[in-house]
Order: C-alpha cells, then sequence, then structure tokens
C-alpha cells in the first residue's frame, strides 16, 4: 500500500508501535516525521514524548530500515486524533 506524504501512519516494528506522518520509503528505509512511540500505561494507551527511552525528547522524524519493520498500515481515526492532540497541543 503506498501513502501520501502527511498520511497518518502506524509503523509495528520488532522494536515496537510508533505513530507518525508518513514522510519517504526507499527499498531499505522508511521515514516518518513527527514520530511517537506507543506506550501502555493504567490509564489506557498513550504516546511518549519521544522515540527511545534514552533518546531525544520529541524528535522531527524517524527513520526505519524496511527490513526491521514488521507491517505499516494508515492509523485509525480516533488514534489520528489523539496523536494531532499529542503533537499539536489541539484537541481535536
Amino acid at each position: 500500500m503506498s501513502y501520501k506524504k502527511g498520511d497518518v501512519v502506524s509503523v509495528v516494528s520488532a522494536a515496537g508501535e510508533f505513530v507518525g506522518k508518513y514522510k519517504d520509503s526507499g527499498a531499505s528505509s522508511y521515514i516518518i516525521s513527527d514520530p511517537r512511540m506507543v506506550i501502555q500505561t493504567q490509564e489506557g494507551m498513550g504516546f511518549a514524548r519521544g522515540v527511545a527511552v534514552t533518546g531525544e525528547e520529541n524528535p522531527t522524524e524517524m527513520s526505519f530500515y524496511t527490513a526491521g519493520i514488521v507491517f505499516v498500515t494508515k492509523t485509525n481515526e480516533e488514534v489520528t486524533k489523539a496523536y494531532h492532540q499529542a503533537t499539536s497541543g489541539l484537541i481535536v
């Protein structure tokens, strides 16, 4: 499936699940902008303020090696709204 630049996608990898805006992909990499790692809390699903515990807070983009990706799918509407709220601070 191909995505348009800016589509909100979910990337499931061996390291976890990430949500971000599709930016680019090639033979060996897949890039999303405004990436957020999906986390589980006592209140339910949420987004980390980055993509790695020791990584930079709120990175602008993340590149995956395609060999490490299990699959990519369009993010469902409710999670997309929550993602926009998490990245912009605006309630959708």
